[in-house]
């Protein structure tokens, strides 16, 4: 008798189900089995208490526990201990306490909470499982499984259909090769992409990655960065409004406001397009192309064309290649030239194809120029052929060094020796106290010259002296300029600004002879 009322209660329920999607919300649940049934007036006379092996339906919802109670009139479920709702066919759902709405399609499920659909899981202590938007909702940490990845995070939401999690707060992934700390990040777990939604850290053993939105494809380790992203390796940062790397191959390519440091040499390259790549180190920037030398007190700002960084393994150093239309600002030092090498080993900038430099009042010339620094300050320059000092007396009149090749040796800032190596001469201007005493004419194959102040204090002409001296500001212009003589401070930068104006250079006869070699600054092998 017992097993016929049930048998009626089950042919009754099932007649009341409709599998219509647009009746889904009115269709109750439907009692497949149960080891028992009953009813309690203490629990309400609209509740059936299922006991024993229950399954439920609810439109494409099946149920399984291990005891229930079903609210007739609400299509609402309270299920017990070995949850298990299987949604679609395809998503697995089990638990320890399940609250199920039929009117809403809401399935909350507390305690060993997991959702498995194929290969991923999900596990909680809250989730809620919306069935008609088929998407589940979880609390208080959750976790997902998948290939590799490991993504925890406080607040999650599963969207099964589009095989997508999206985490918040206090999101990490972890992987064998690195680990991803987010505030927020969606997950897709067929393209396994990560999608980058707020603050977010890559780390690895080689490099930290940081970026506010953008993509890492943890199946490829390839990376969109799209705000306020850098990629920190360990002597280098990189910065950029865009930047796609690849992990693999160590290449990371950078779409405006790029920014390169070499954070042990002070040495910042920057342009709006570049590459680099951290596994060579090498670097190419160019698209207002600019390098930031750092010293103790003030900052060098060079712009080219193209800014090259190659790295140099045997001296675990680095060459820097401005190319072409270089032009440099410094507030004691300025300059200009086609191309320049910067060498890290010995603090060494070379200036290639007529390098004009202003420093401290001189204007140097020749057709290679090199600069040495110690201790972060130049302390010696080397003019190579054609090589041409001018400095002002006066708006009109200027002192005027020129020789084959010269040294100069410079103390805080500041030029006090000068050493010329064939065909020296001079044209200078001496003083006695305040007032030009005369125009001092001088040659000599080799000369040293010592100044203090910015003004001439003594010469010593080493072989074959000549020299003569007249009374001042009486003699012909011819007569009181050297062959090539030319003042430039026209063209020189006055602002660190002035580094990306075009001026083109001066034809000037006997002036800057072209330096023709094409692989400037070329490591020797």
């Amino acid at each position: 008798m017992r097993y016929f009322q049930v048998f009626i209660l089950l042919f009754v329920t099932s007649v009341c189900f409709a599998q219509n999607p647009s009746t889904a919300k009115k269709a109750v649940v439907e009692i497949l089995h149960s080891d028992k049934l009953k009813q309690s007036s203490a629990v309400g006379n609209n509740v059936k208490i299922l006991i024993g092996n229950v399954r439920l339906k609810h439109v494409n919802t099946l149920m399984n526990c291990d005891s229930a109670y079903v609210y007739n009139d609400s299509s609402y479920v309270q299920a017990y201990s070995n949850i298990h709702v299987i949604q679609n066919d395809s998503i697995h759902l089990y638990g320890d306490l399940l609250q199920y709405e039929g009117r809403i399609g809401m399935a909350r499920v507390r305690k060993n909470v997991r959702v498995v659909k194929k290969d991923i899981l999900l596990t909680t202590q809250f989730l809620d499982f919306d069935r008609i938007k088929n998407v589940g909702y979880y609390y208080n940490k959750g976790k997902v499984v998948s290939g590799d990845n490991v993504l925890t995070s406080e607040r999650g939401i599963y969207y099964p259909d589009q095989s997508e999690v999206y985490f918040k707060d206090s999101v990490v992934v972890v992987n064998p090769k690195y680990t991803i700390k987010s505030d927020t990040l969606s997950y897709n777990t067929v393209s396994e992409i990560a999608r980058i939604l707020g603050p977010t850290f890559i780390y690895s053993d080689k490099n930290t990655l940081y970026s506010e939105n953008g993509f890492y494809n943890t199946k490829t380790d390839k990376a969109t960065l799209k705000l306020n992203s850098y990629i920190q390796g360990e002597k280098q940062l990189l910065k950029g409004d865009t930047i796609f790397y690849n992990r693999k191959t160590g290449d990371g390519e950078v779409f405006s406001r790029m920014e390169l440091s070499d954070t042990t040499k002070n040495v910042v390259v920057m342009g709006n397009y570049g590459h680099y790549n951290e596994l060579t180190q090498n670097a190419m920037v160019t698209k207002r192309a600019q390098l930031l030398q750092i010293y103790q007190n003030d900052t060098l700002f060079l712009h080219a064309d193209t800014l090259r960084v190659i790295p140099l393994p045997l001296d675990s150093s680095r060459l820097i290649k401005a190319y072409f239309n270089v032009k440099f600002f410094r507030k004691d030092l300025q300059g200009r030239c086609d191309s320049m090498v910067m060498d890290m080993r010995d603090s060494t900038n070379t200036f290639y194809r007529q390098p004009i430099i202003w420093a401290q009042g001189n204007q140097m010339s020749a057709e290679i120029i090199k600069m040495y620094s110690k201790n972060q300050q130049f302390n010696r320059v080397e003019l190579t052929n054609s090589s041409f000092v001018v400095s002002p007396e006066d708006s009109v009149h200027y002192n005027q060094i020129k020789g084959r090749n010269m040294v100069g040796y410079i103390r805080n800032n500041e030029l006090y020796r000068l050493d010329v190596d064939g065909n020296g001469q001079t044209i200078y201007y001496p003083h006695d106290k305040q007032y030009v005493v005369g125009v001092n004419r001088a040659e000599s194959s080799n000369l040293t010259i010592l100044l203090k102040g910015r003004e001439i204090t003594g010469i010593k002409m080493n072989i074959e002296p000549k020299g003569n001296i007249n009374p001042p500001f009486i003699l012909p212009e011819k007569d009181v300029r050297l062959v090539g003589f030319v003042w430039l401070d026209g063209i020189r930068p006055k602002r660190k600004e002035d580094i990306f104006l075009k001026l083109d250079l001066p034809v000037v006869e006997g002036f800057g002879k072209k330096y023709d070699e094409f692989e400037f600054g070329e490591p020797k092998k």
